[in-house]
């Protein structure tokens, strides 16, 4: 998500420099960061946060906070979504409010795995044990564990930003 984000931002500072921005690329990360959440990444967190509240049912605040900032980031993300289509459609929307909600937007995402690396993850790997792990990769299965971007699959659909990706990871900053 980390390199998304990155690639995102690149081609905002290039729309709002007056360049010509990727708007294809620009929805093609939009798209995935739409489904990829809801089908592979926030069912996996939801068994590990049932989990979590097995073995420590203190967890239930900061797994609260976290549900519900799942529920903000699925809403910010569409507006952010609907903006970008229409920009890339030339619908007239002021540049500085586009501007605005693309960096709230990837500020937001970002805050938010701050804080799953900070506080879930360690907690998350300070209380499973081994059979916890095996248990809950059984219960993920492989169809949860499918990601059409950076799985050893990718498809077609995403051959274009996984080369993008892929060349901007590798590319010094």
């Amino acid at each position: 998500m980390r390199q998304l984000l990155r690639v995102l931002e690149e081609e905002i500072d290039v729309y709002n420099a007056g360049g010509v921005a990727d708007f294809d690329l620009m929805k093609q990360i939009i798209d995935y960061t739409l489904n990829y959440p809801c089908l592979i990444h926030h069912p996996r967190e939801d068994l590990l946060f049932r989990r979590l509240l097995v073995r420590d049912p203190a967890s239930r605040l900061l797994i609260g906070d976290l549900t519900r900032e799942h529920d903000e980031l699925a809403e910010l993300t569409q507006r952010f979504a609907a903006a970008l289509y229409n920009v890339s459609r030339d619908v007239e929307l002021p540049r500085d409010w586009f501007d605005n909600l693309a960096r709230g937007y990837i500020a937001t995402v970002r805050q938010h795995m701050a804080i799953e690396e900070k506080t879930l993850f360690p907690c998350v790997l300070a209380m499973l044990e081994d059979d916890d792990w095996t248990e809950l990769d059984a219960l993920a299965g492989t169809a949860t564990g499918y990601d059409p971007l950076f799985g050893s699959s990718i498809e077609k659909h995403y051959l274009d930003l996984h080369g993008r990706i892929m060349q901007t990871s590798t590319t010094p900053k």
